[in-house]
């Protein structure tokens, strides 16, 4: 798999975890004998999943809803050893 494809599926989902979960389930059903819905040199299932997500063919249902689960952590310094 080339590294762009995995790249524009995080600038397209930004999560991580709801990629690779919706790349196995899309590989899962390519190993059940669905067939490829783009050419590729690729033989792993996993990569032609991706490739699909990157092309638009397969994407993540209710994407928008991953948006709401990303966290909004603010990193602060604890000063003197105070506890937060």
């Amino acid at each position: 798999m080339k590294r762009n494809v995995y790249e524009t599926l995080i600038n397209k989902y930004g999560n991580k975890f709801a990629i690779t979960m919706a790349a196995a389930k899309r590989a899962e059903n390519l190993n059940e004998l669905s067939r490829p819905l783009i050419k590729s040199n690729e033989t792993n299932l996993i990569s032609i999943a991706f490739e699909e997500m990157a092309e638009g063919y397969v994407e993540i249902k209710n994407s928008e809803m991953l948006k709401v689960l990303s966290a909004n952590v603010k990193y602060s310094k604890r000063i003197g050893g105070e506890s937060a």
